[in-house]
């Protein structure tokens, strides 16, 4: 002892210059890592501080599901499962999946940015508590509760609402948010999962739940590139956009007004004018480049594009952000619904678009405008309820939307026969006919009664009501025929169909929603070619010369006469029905927001109104 305290006095100065040092650049480095801390709260060893007990926690966590511990589950409507987790739970003897002690915050941390995540697919992280977790997550690691008690109430919120989070999510990115098929009974009907059938328990059964909800994420191409599509126009909900007038006059390239300049930059946000290649002082001239670039617009948008600047096109380009946004985030959550081959052959059908695509191997092969049925009345619910009550004819909406379908092309009909609907006798035929006794001749009608064909001159159709007409009217085939030469034939409940028609004046139109419910398309031909492409039986030019046009190959005319009988085997006077070796896949759908091939996002009006009804499932805030 004696000879340590001599050491000490020997080296008393030299130790305490060195702990001088030493204790210097401790402070620097205490000081250091204090600041680093001062934005984030350490939890580590709170395990150790606060003695975490899994057994208390556990019982901590089954209150949470007795009747008078309800307090929590009451306040929080959008904990859907509470009662279905309560089942699972107890199959484990309410031991936390997630939740196992106050150091354990790995899978809180990352489910929280899972969640917080979800904005790309355009849905609110509050749909699935991203606040109130984060908030209970944080209750846990506050100081000032004096006790364990509170933290494992706050804990076992934080499991419950995780356990149910999983759930909610995995069932939205799945299937979506809301079903189709009950949303829009009656005009929804293309296959989907059926989600009733699945092990609602499966996600959280899986070894690594993160893992598993990585890939669930929805693979499509047309998903992703309109998800990426996204962050652009939402940030363009923090720009000013100030409502643009309509112009003077319609202008001549190389005309100038000062009423262009706002036109050129909102172009020039929304990605059509690259405005570091226009002069500043050029902003009022209405030049080559500023009528491709309107062009451009006009064709995402669904209007003419003739790159004029007309009452249509300031509309589109008053079009709000947040517009533009809710388009986008309704078209994911309807490619949600239904995943199409990406690698197959199909036609697919975008109501709003107003055109028929042909797909092939990811691509698009080429493209057919269409006209689809009419949209419903504005009144048309009102007057539903009244026919629903009183039966009456009178009262009953006319309803000719085209509905969402999926089928199979399997076969043609070249020189249709149309027999009249009885919705559209009572509508129109009955109408026109008692205004004009010719009228049933001019447009080459037949009429049967009980099976025979009736004299037309003894056809009277005022000794009826219009909803209690007895015959059967058939149009024959020929150049006045409803469904033109062709038809292109799927089965579905409605009796729907794609068909030519002899009425051309709408498809030089935007907005042809025009027809009964079939599907017109402006060239049959084309599709057609298509369709019989490779068939063992029926080439293009039999086709042509059958519905009485001139062939392409005329090599092909004496060819067919050969072949005519044997390839008329499905015919009735002269119509026929060519099958087809492979049928194809048809798509009728609904979007109003999809990226093109050219990389180009593409938003178009809601003509059947249905964006309006999935937005109060979507944006119920809004």
């Amino acid at each position: 002892m004696k000879n340590y305290f001599k050491f000490w006095s020997i080296n008393e100065k030299m130790f305490l210059n060195a702990s001088r040092k030493f204790r210097f650049l401790s402070i620097i480095v205490l000081i250091l890592l204090g600041c680093g801390c001062k934005s984030k709260q350490d939890r580590t060893g709170f395990d150790v501080k606060y003695k975490f007990s899994s057994t208390e926690f556990q019982q901590f966590f089954q209150n949470r599901f007795n009747p008078e511990d309800f307090s929590f589950r009451t306040s929080v409507s959008r904990l859907e499962y509470f009662d279905t987790l309560k089942y699972f739970y107890l199959g484990r003897d309410f031991q936390p999946m997630f939740m196992k002690s106050f150091d354990d915050k790995y899978f809180a941390d990352s489910m929280l940015t899972v969640i917080k995540a979800i904005e790309k697919h355009g849905l609110s992280p509050n749909r699935y508590n991203y606040d109130l977790i984060k908030n209970e997550y944080e209750n846990i690691y506050d100081s000032t509760n004096a006790n364990n008690s509170v933290r494992y109430i706050h804990m076992a919120n934080v499991e419950l609402l995780l356990a149910d989070a999983v759930l909610k999510y995995s069932y939205h990115l799945r299937f979506g948010v809301v079903n189709p098929v009950k949303l829009f009974p009656d005009s929804y009907f293309i296959p989907v999962v059926d989600s009733t059938k699945r092990e609602i328990f499966e996600p959280l059964r899986k070894e690594n739940v993160l893992q598993y909800l990585k890939e669930i994420q929805p693979k499509s191409l047309r998903y992703k590139k309109l998800q990426a599509a996204l962050p652009f126009f939402t940030n363009l909900e923090n720009l000013p956009w100030k409502k643009i007038s309509p112009l003077d006059k319609k202008l001549k390239i190389g005309e100038r007004t000062i009423q262009l300049k706002p036109v050129i930059e909102r172009l020039a946000l929304l990605g059509f004018v690259d405005t570091s290649k226009i002069v500043q002082k050029s902003f009022d001239l209405f030049d080559s480049t500023t009528a491709k670039a309107l062009a451009k617009f006009q064709k995402a948008n669904g209007l003419i594009d003739d790159g004029t600047i007309g009452k249509a096109t300031i509309e589109k380009l008053n079009r709000s952000p947040k517009e533009y946004v809710e388009k986008i985030k309704i078209s994911l959550e309807r490619f949600r619904w239904t995943n199409y081959t990406d690698s197959s052959r199909y036609l697919a059908v975008n109501i709003p678009d107003f055109f028929l695509r042909v797909m092939e191997n990811k691509q698009e092969k080429f493209n057919i405008k269409i006209c689809t049925g009419r949209k419903r009345p504005a009144n048309y619910e009102a007057r539903l309820k009244v026919y629903e009550k009183t039966k009456n004819w009178r009262n009953k909406p006319d309803d000719w939307e085209t509905p969402q379908l999926y089928g199979r092309v399997t076969y043609l009909i070249l020189n249709p026969t149309w027999t009249v609907p009885t919705s559209i006798i009572r509508e129109e035929i009955y109408r026109k006919s008692t205004q004009d006794s010719l009228y049933l001749r001019k447009q080459n009608f037949k009429v049967l009664y009980m099976g025979k064909e009736m004299d037309l001159d003894e056809v009277n159709l005022r000794k009826f009501s219009p909803n209690r007409v007895p015959y059967i009217f058939v149009q024959d085939p020929g150049a006045g025929n409803a469904l033109g030469r062709i038809k292109f034939m799927f089965s579905n409940k409605f009796d729907i169909y794609l068909h030519d028609t002899p009425t051309r004046a709408p498809f030089s139109a935007a907005n042809r929603a025009v027809s009964h419910g079939c599907v017109r398309v402006e060239k049959p031909l084309l599709l057609a070619d298509y369709v019989l492409k490779n068939n063992s039986k029926w080439e293009p030019d039999y086709v042509r010369i059958e519905v009485g046009l001139p062939a392409v190959d005329k090599t092909k005319v004496s060819e067919f006469r050969e072949k005519r009988a044997e390839l008329r085997n499905f015919s009735f006077g002269k119509t026929t029905q060519v099958n087809l070796d492979k049928s194809i896949s048809l798509f009728i759908d609904y979007f109003t927001a999809w990226v093109g091939e050219d990389g180009t996002p593409n938003f178009r009006d809601d003509v059947y109104g249905k964006d309006e009804v999935l937005k109060t499932y979507l944006f119920p805030s809004n």
